[in-house]
């Protein structure tokens, strides 16, 4: 059958957003529209295609809170979050943390309506496109093992193909490649102008996968200017790259190097019984779900706890080298950089909307500074109630 992206599930709704956290670059999206349910809280020289990574004039910094007084007000803050909860209609699992003196946990809304399960520590979210920055470690690994290099452009491992000198793993990592996005894109009427290609529900994984690698490769390129250009096909693309380069699956490989050295248990491509039910309370039309098709760019299944060993992994010294994490975390054009983005404070960021479920990772180098919301609800936005509560901290900036 031929598959509109719609079928895909995603529509390319599994993207980061380029807006930046709240006290750097802000926009002004209001809070999201669901209702709520209860909350409970427990008081993230190349060939081809070049990139120019940005340059700044000093080092950018969070802003300084005033941490005695968070400290002292910490019971009233709770409250205003949880409150914030309900009222800007979140349903999920929501983290805050800053500095070592104030810690927010926020749980609102049904895992699964039938058997009256609520959103907990445990429950686990589809991630969407935060899946992204596994695939650029997974590779950055690669080459730490000498196994491939960020400079190799693609004709080294599909030399049939046509764009093949032209691009290289750095432009897949950094979104420079001009290829059409596989799912498709938030603006196109989905039905009359999505990417079609022969996929099925009753197909493997990897038959879909094939069909899917067989149709963007068979594309032409529009960036005779080298823009970003966002396109979940570029990380599709690396997941590939990684099983050619390994011998394993894209999966078995993260599992092995990243998953299991990192105890991040609750973290997989396959469904569990701790996975939430995604609800949409607006829309009733049906997305069906095909094996293989959000693979290593919008795939993963992870929670709150394993997220949390990444922010710490990644910052630290627990798999990339220091030059690696240099070459991952710097911002080249639109501050993308490698899976994730660069905000004008030095934090990294990701929003993703996979299916009915939404996410969003904003993490500090230091970690001074760690946000990370889930939703298993369509209308409910992570990023807008990350903002209502950076509203609730203004009055405690230094």
């Amino acid at each position: 059958m031929k598959a509109l992206a719609k079928s895909l599930m995603c529509v390319a709704m599994a993207a980061c957003s380029a807006v930046a956290f709240t006290g750097c670059d802000n926009d002004s999206e209001s809070s999201a529209t669901t209702a709520p349910q209860t909350t409970n809280s427990t008081g993230a020289s190349t060939q081809g295609l070049t990139v120019a990574p940005a340059t700044a004039d000093e080092v950018p910094t969070n802003p300084a809170y005033n941490f005695t007084k968070l400290k002292q007000d910490t019971d009233s803050i709770t409250a205003k979050f949880d409150n914030t909860l309900v009222a800007s209609k979140f349903r999920g699992t929501v983290y805050y943390k800053l500095g070592n003196d104030f810690e927010y946990i926020g749980n609102n809304g049904y895992a699964d309506k039938g058997s009256h399960t609520y959103n907990s520590l445990n429950t686990n979210y589809y991630i969407g496109s935060l899946t992204k920055q596994f695939t650029a470690v997974a590779v950055m690994i690669l080459q730490e093992q000498d196994k491939l290099s960020t400079d190799d452009t693609l004709d080294k491992y599909y030399p049939d193909y046509k764009y093949g000198s032209d691009i290289t793993i750095r432009n897949l990592l950094t979104m420079t490649t001009g290829l059409p996005d596989y799912l498709g894109k938030s603006d196109e009427s989905v039905r009359a102008n999505a990417p079609q290609y022969d996929i099925s529900e009753k197909n493997s994984a990897k038959d879909n996968h094939s069909v899917i690698l067989k149709w963007i490769l068979s594309q032409e390129i529009d960036n005779d200017e080298e823009n970003y250009s966002y396109s979940n096909s570029d990380y599709f693309i690396l997941g590939d790259i990684i099983e050619k380069v390994s011998g394993k699956s894209y999966e078995e490989f993260l599992k092995e190097n990243i998953f299991e050295p990192l105890e991040m248990t609750s973290t997989t491509f396959e469904c569990t019984d701790q996975l939430a039910t995604g609800y949409q309370d607006i829309f009733d039309d049906e997305w069906n779900i095909y094996p293989g098709v959000a693979y290593s760019s919008t795939g993963l299944i992870s929670n709150l706890s394993d997220l949390l060993k990444w922010t710490d992994a990644i910052t630290g010294s627990e798999l990339l080298s220091a030059k690696s994490k240099e070459e991952m975390f710097t911002p080249y054009k639109s501050s993308f950089a490698y899976g994730l983005y660069v905000d004008d404070c030095g934090n990294y960021y990701c929003d993703a909307a996979f299916y009915r479920f939404n996410a969003r990772i904003v993490f500090a180098q230091d970690q001074s500074k760690v946000f990370i919301a889930f939703s298993n609800y369509t209308q409910s936005n992570p990023k807008a109630v990350n903002k209502n509560l950076d509203e609730i901290l203004k009055p405690y900036l230094k």
